[in-house]
Protein backbone atom coordinates (compact mmCIF):
# COMPACT_ATOMS: atom_id res chain seq x y z
CA UNK A 1 0.00 0.00 0.00
CA UNK A 2 0.61 3.82 -0.32
CA UNK A 3 1.62 5.06 3.14
CA UNK A 4 1.52 8.33 4.70
CA UNK A 5 3.71 8.45 8.15
CA UNK A 6 3.58 11.29 10.16
CA UNK A 7 5.92 10.53 13.36
CA UNK A 8 9.23 12.95 15.06
CA UNK A 9 11.52 10.85 17.89
CA UNK A 10 13.41 7.87 17.24
CA UNK A 11 10.80 5.95 19.14
CA UNK A 12 9.24 5.79 15.72
CA UNK A 13 12.10 4.53 13.62
CA UNK A 14 11.63 1.05 14.88
CA UNK A 15 7.98 1.31 12.67
CA UNK A 16 8.83 3.17 10.13
CA UNK A 17 11.58 1.20 9.04
CA UNK A 18 9.06 -1.82 8.83
CA UNK A 19 6.60 -0.41 6.72
CA UNK A 20 9.03 0.62 4.23
CA UNK A 21 10.19 -2.88 4.42
CA UNK A 22 6.79 -4.19 2.87
CA UNK A 23 5.04 -0.68 1.82
CA UNK A 24 5.94 2.51 -0.03
CA UNK A 25 6.62 5.34 2.13
CA UNK A 26 5.12 8.24 -0.46
CA UNK A 27 5.58 10.73 2.06
CA UNK A 28 6.29 12.13 5.87
CA UNK A 29 5.36 14.33 8.08
CA UNK A 30 7.33 15.58 10.96
CA UNK A 31 7.58 18.64 13.54
CA UNK A 32 9.50 21.56 12.22
CA UNK A 33 13.31 21.54 13.07
CA UNK A 34 14.89 23.20 16.23
CA UNK A 35 17.94 23.80 17.27
CA UNK A 36 19.88 21.65 19.24
CA UNK A 37 20.42 22.15 23.11
CA UNK A 38 23.19 24.30 22.93
CA UNK A 39 21.06 26.47 20.64
CA UNK A 40 24.12 26.54 18.12
CA UNK A 41 23.00 24.11 15.26
CA UNK A 42 19.83 23.34 13.91
CA UNK A 43 18.62 19.28 14.49
CA UNK A 44 16.96 17.30 12.13
CA UNK A 45 14.17 14.67 14.27
CA UNK A 46 15.03 11.30 13.75
CA UNK A 47 12.34 10.27 11.23
CA UNK A 48 13.23 13.58 9.27
CA UNK A 49 16.64 11.49 9.17
CA UNK A 50 15.32 8.56 8.02
CA UNK A 51 13.14 10.12 4.86
CA UNK A 52 15.84 12.28 3.82
CA UNK A 53 18.20 9.28 3.70
CA UNK A 54 15.44 7.22 1.22
CA UNK A 55 14.47 9.88 -0.89
CA UNK A 56 11.10 10.52 0.80
CA UNK A 57 9.34 13.52 0.73
CA UNK A 58 9.16 16.13 4.02
CA UNK A 59 6.62 17.88 5.07
CA UNK A 60 6.95 19.98 8.34
CA UNK A 61 4.01 22.42 8.70
CA UNK A 62 3.91 24.90 11.04
CA UNK A 63 0.45 23.84 11.93
CA UNK A 64 -1.59 20.52 10.47
CA UNK A 65 -4.82 23.25 9.74
CA UNK A 66 -3.01 24.71 7.05
CA UNK A 67 -4.95 24.31 3.76
CA UNK A 68 -2.03 23.90 1.55
CA UNK A 69 -0.76 20.76 3.94
CA UNK A 70 -4.39 19.29 2.98
CA UNK A 71 -3.82 19.21 -1.01
CA UNK A 72 -0.24 18.99 -0.72
CA UNK A 73 -0.78 15.58 0.98
CA UNK A 74 -3.82 14.92 -1.25
CA UNK A 75 -1.58 14.66 -4.29
CA UNK A 76 0.37 11.66 -2.82
CA UNK A 77 -2.60 9.33 -3.26
CA UNK A 78 -2.24 7.92 0.30
CA UNK A 79 -4.11 4.22 1.07
CA UNK A 80 -3.54 4.45 4.56
CA UNK A 81 -1.88 6.87 7.46
CA UNK A 82 0.25 5.67 9.98
CA UNK A 83 0.81 8.12 12.81
CA UNK A 84 3.60 7.26 15.53
CA UNK A 85 4.82 9.63 18.27
CA UNK A 86 4.06 12.42 15.93
CA UNK A 87 3.14 15.21 18.47
CA UNK A 88 0.54 17.40 17.32
CA UNK A 89 -2.93 17.33 17.15
CA UNK A 90 -4.25 15.93 13.54
CA UNK A 91 -7.36 17.73 12.22
CA UNK A 92 -10.39 15.44 10.92
CA UNK A 93 -9.82 15.95 6.88
CA UNK A 94 -6.37 15.02 7.17
CA UNK A 95 -7.21 12.24 9.06
CA UNK A 96 -10.13 10.77 6.53
CA UNK A 97 -7.99 11.82 3.68
CA UNK A 98 -5.82 8.55 2.63
CA UNK A 99 -8.23 5.56 1.11
CA UNK A 100 -8.15 3.63 4.50
CA UNK A 101 -8.18 6.37 7.40
CA UNK A 102 -5.21 6.59 9.65
CA UNK A 103 -3.90 4.66 12.04
CA UNK A 104 -1.95 5.14 15.40
CA UNK A 105 0.40 2.97 17.63
CA UNK A 106 -0.41 3.78 21.06
CA UNK A 107 1.83 2.41 24.06
CA UNK A 108 -0.69 1.47 25.72
CA UNK A 109 -3.30 -1.39 26.47
CA UNK A 110 -6.39 1.10 25.51
CA UNK A 111 -8.81 2.56 27.08
CA UNK A 112 -5.93 2.39 29.97
CA UNK A 113 -3.66 5.68 29.78
CA UNK A 114 -4.99 7.53 27.31
CA UNK A 115 -2.30 10.52 26.96
CA UNK A 116 1.18 11.97 26.48
CA UNK A 117 2.86 9.37 29.02
CA UNK A 118 1.41 6.09 29.08
CA UNK A 119 4.10 3.90 29.19
CA UNK A 120 5.14 6.13 32.08
CA UNK A 121 2.64 5.52 34.12
CA UNK A 122 2.62 1.90 33.25
CA UNK A 123 5.90 1.85 35.17
CA UNK A 124 4.56 4.67 37.63
CA UNK A 125 2.10 2.43 38.96
CA UNK A 126 3.92 -0.69 39.13
CA UNK A 127 1.97 -2.11 36.64
CA UNK A 128 3.04 -6.29 36.03
CA UNK A 129 1.84 -5.55 32.30
CA UNK A 130 2.43 -2.64 29.37
CA UNK A 131 1.65 -3.05 25.87
CA UNK A 132 0.89 -1.18 22.67
CA UNK A 133 -2.44 -0.45 20.36
CA UNK A 134 -2.90 -0.04 17.35
CA UNK A 135 -6.06 1.98 16.61
CA UNK A 136 -8.04 4.45 14.15
CA UNK A 137 -7.35 8.29 15.07
CA UNK A 138 -10.44 10.34 15.51
CA UNK A 139 -10.78 13.72 16.50
CA UNK A 140 -11.15 12.51 20.98
CA UNK A 141 -7.55 11.77 21.95
CA UNK A 142 -6.75 8.02 21.95
CA UNK A 143 -10.75 7.22 21.72
CA UNK A 144 -10.43 5.31 18.53
CA UNK A 145 -11.79 1.72 17.88
CA UNK A 146 -8.73 -0.64 18.64
CA UNK A 147 -7.51 -2.61 15.52
CA UNK A 148 -5.44 -5.37 17.70
CA UNK A 149 -3.47 -4.81 20.73
CA UNK A 150 0.15 -6.61 21.99
CA UNK A 151 1.11 -6.93 25.68
CA UNK A 152 4.06 -7.89 27.34
CA UNK A 153 5.23 -8.49 31.12
CA UNK A 154 6.90 -5.24 32.92
CA UNK A 155 9.99 -6.36 34.84
CA UNK A 156 10.40 -5.63 38.65
CA UNK A 157 13.34 -3.22 38.13
CA UNK A 158 12.50 -2.10 34.43
CA UNK A 159 12.96 1.30 33.95
CA UNK A 160 10.96 3.69 31.70
CA UNK A 161 13.88 3.69 28.75
CA UNK A 162 14.20 0.43 28.61
CA UNK A 163 9.95 -0.12 28.22
CA UNK A 164 10.21 2.34 25.98
CA UNK A 165 12.50 0.39 23.95
CA UNK A 166 11.00 -2.65 23.55
CA UNK A 167 7.39 -1.54 23.25
CA UNK A 168 8.88 0.25 20.09
CA UNK A 169 9.69 -3.02 18.82
CA UNK A 170 6.61 -4.82 19.96
CA UNK A 171 4.74 -1.65 18.19
CA UNK A 172 6.35 -1.79 14.76
CA UNK A 173 5.26 -5.92 15.08
CA UNK A 174 1.90 -5.47 15.70
CA UNK A 175 1.41 -2.12 13.26
CA UNK A 176 2.71 -4.52 10.65
CA UNK A 177 -0.05 -7.16 11.49
CA UNK A 178 -2.74 -4.31 11.61
CA UNK A 179 -1.59 -3.02 7.78
CA UNK A 180 -1.76 -6.67 6.68
CA UNK A 181 -5.55 -7.09 8.22
CA UNK A 182 -6.34 -3.56 6.12
CA UNK A 183 -4.43 -4.51 2.89
CA UNK A 184 -6.94 -7.63 2.69
CA UNK A 185 -10.14 -5.76 4.00
CA UNK A 186 -9.74 -7.88 7.22
CA UNK A 187 -10.47 -5.49 10.08
CA UNK A 188 -12.69 -5.55 13.02
CA UNK A 189 -12.11 -3.16 14.76
CA UNK A 190 -13.40 -2.69 18.13
CA UNK A 191 -14.90 0.41 20.01
CA UNK A 192 -13.16 1.19 23.36
CA UNK A 193 -15.22 1.59 26.73
CA UNK A 194 -15.18 5.01 27.62
CA UNK A 195 -16.51 4.43 30.87
CA UNK A 196 -13.55 2.03 31.79
CA UNK A 197 -10.43 4.77 30.32
CA UNK A 198 -7.81 5.81 32.61
CA UNK A 199 -5.29 8.91 31.38
CA UNK A 200 -1.62 9.81 31.27
CA UNK A 201 -1.12 13.66 30.94
CA UNK A 202 2.77 14.70 30.92
CA UNK A 203 4.80 14.39 33.81
CA UNK A 204 5.19 17.64 35.57
CA UNK A 205 8.45 19.07 36.99
CA UNK A 206 6.81 18.95 40.52
CA UNK A 207 6.31 15.19 40.04
CA UNK A 208 9.66 14.70 39.32
CA UNK A 209 10.94 15.70 42.92
CA UNK A 210 10.96 12.46 44.70
CA UNK A 211 8.82 11.83 47.83
CA UNK A 212 10.68 9.99 50.52
CA UNK A 213 7.36 9.64 52.68
CA UNK A 214 5.78 7.31 50.36
CA UNK A 215 6.16 3.61 50.75
CA UNK A 216 9.45 2.24 49.44
CA UNK A 217 7.46 0.37 46.50
CA UNK A 218 6.09 3.65 45.14
CA UNK A 219 9.49 5.76 45.72
CA UNK A 220 11.12 3.10 43.49
CA UNK A 221 8.43 3.25 40.82
CA UNK A 222 9.06 6.76 41.07
CA UNK A 223 12.63 6.64 40.07
CA UNK A 224 12.30 3.79 37.51
CA UNK A 225 9.20 5.43 35.59
CA UNK A 226 11.15 8.53 35.02
CA UNK A 227 14.28 7.04 33.95
CA UNK A 228 16.23 8.47 31.88
CA UNK A 229 14.03 11.04 31.17
CA UNK A 230 12.59 13.56 32.76
CA UNK A 231 14.50 11.93 35.83
CA UNK A 232 13.09 11.51 39.57
CA UNK A 233 15.43 14.24 41.69
CA UNK A 234 15.52 14.91 45.63
CA UNK A 235 18.13 17.44 46.93
CA UNK A 236 21.35 16.38 48.64
CA UNK A 237 22.59 18.17 51.98
CA UNK A 238 24.11 20.68 50.50
CA UNK A 239 21.09 22.11 48.89
CA UNK A 240 22.21 20.89 45.28
CA UNK A 241 19.72 18.95 43.28
CA UNK A 242 20.57 14.92 43.23
CA UNK A 243 18.79 13.05 39.71
CA UNK A 244 18.87 9.47 41.08
CA UNK A 245 18.30 7.24 37.86
CA UNK A 246 18.29 3.98 39.53
CA UNK A 247 17.38 2.39 42.44
CA UNK A 248 17.08 -1.36 44.63
CA UNK A 249 14.31 -2.18 47.16
CA UNK A 250 16.28 -3.55 50.15
CA UNK A 251 14.56 -6.58 52.61
CA UNK A 252 16.30 -5.63 55.57
CA UNK A 253 14.48 -3.58 57.91
CA UNK A 254 15.85 -0.29 59.25
CA UNK A 255 14.59 2.67 60.73
CA UNK A 256 15.19 6.51 60.37
CA UNK A 257 13.39 9.48 58.92
CA UNK A 258 12.13 9.58 55.67
CA UNK A 259 14.85 10.78 52.85
CA UNK A 260 17.91 10.03 55.88
CA UNK A 261 20.69 7.95 55.33
CA UNK A 262 20.62 5.21 57.28
CA UNK A 263 23.19 2.38 55.59
CA UNK A 264 25.86 1.73 52.62
CA UNK A 265 25.63 -1.59 50.93
CA UNK A 266 29.19 -2.41 49.68
CA UNK A 267 29.68 -2.15 45.83
CA UNK A 268 26.04 -0.95 45.54
CA UNK A 269 25.42 2.55 47.17
CA UNK A 270 23.61 4.30 50.00
CA UNK A 271 20.41 3.07 51.76
CA UNK A 272 17.32 5.95 51.67
CA UNK A 273 14.68 5.56 54.08
CA UNK A 274 11.23 6.18 52.89
CA UNK A 275 7.89 6.38 54.53
CA UNK A 276 7.45 2.37 54.87
CA UNK A 277 10.80 0.84 54.47
CA UNK A 278 13.96 1.30 52.43
CA UNK A 279 15.64 1.68 48.74
CA UNK A 280 18.97 1.44 48.27
CA UNK A 281 20.37 4.07 45.54
CA UNK A 282 22.18 2.46 42.77
CA UNK A 283 22.86 5.34 40.01
CA UNK A 284 22.43 8.59 40.31
CA UNK A 285 24.12 12.16 39.21
CA UNK A 286 24.64 14.81 40.96
CA UNK A 287 24.47 18.42 39.74
CA UNK A 288 27.56 19.80 37.59
CA UNK A 289 28.80 16.16 37.97
CA UNK A 290 28.56 13.35 35.59
CA UNK A 291 26.29 10.15 36.14
CA UNK A 292 28.08 7.63 38.74
CA UNK A 293 27.19 4.20 40.53
CA UNK A 294 25.56 4.87 43.71
CA UNK A 295 28.70 3.90 45.64
CA UNK A 296 30.53 6.54 44.20
CA UNK A 297 28.02 9.10 45.78
CA UNK A 298 29.63 7.55 49.06
CA UNK A 299 33.20 7.35 48.26
CA UNK A 300 32.77 10.83 46.89
CA UNK A 301 31.68 12.52 49.73
CA UNK A 302 28.50 13.62 48.41
CA UNK A 303 25.98 11.81 50.96
CA UNK A 304 26.94 9.98 54.28
CA UNK A 305 25.24 7.86 56.78
CA UNK A 306 22.72 10.53 58.76
CA UNK A 307 22.44 12.74 56.01
CA UNK A 308 18.71 13.37 54.97
CA UNK A 309 17.54 13.59 50.95
CA UNK A 310 14.93 15.86 49.91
Amino acid sequence: MRVLFMGTPAYAVPALEAVAGRHEIVGVVTRVDKPNRRGNKIAFSPVKEWALAHEVPVFQPESMKDPSLAVELAALAPDVGVVVAFGMMIPEDIINLPRHKTINIHGSLLPRYRGAAPMQYAVLNGDADAGVSIMYITPELDAGDVILSRSLAVGEDETFGELHDRLAVLGAEALMDALDLIACGGVCAVPQDGASATFAPSITKEECVIDWTLPAGMVHNRIRGLSPAPCANTRLPDGKRLLVYRSGRVSAGYAGQPGEVVDVIKKKGPVVMTGAGAVCILSAKPEGKREMPGFELVNGHYLAVGDRLG
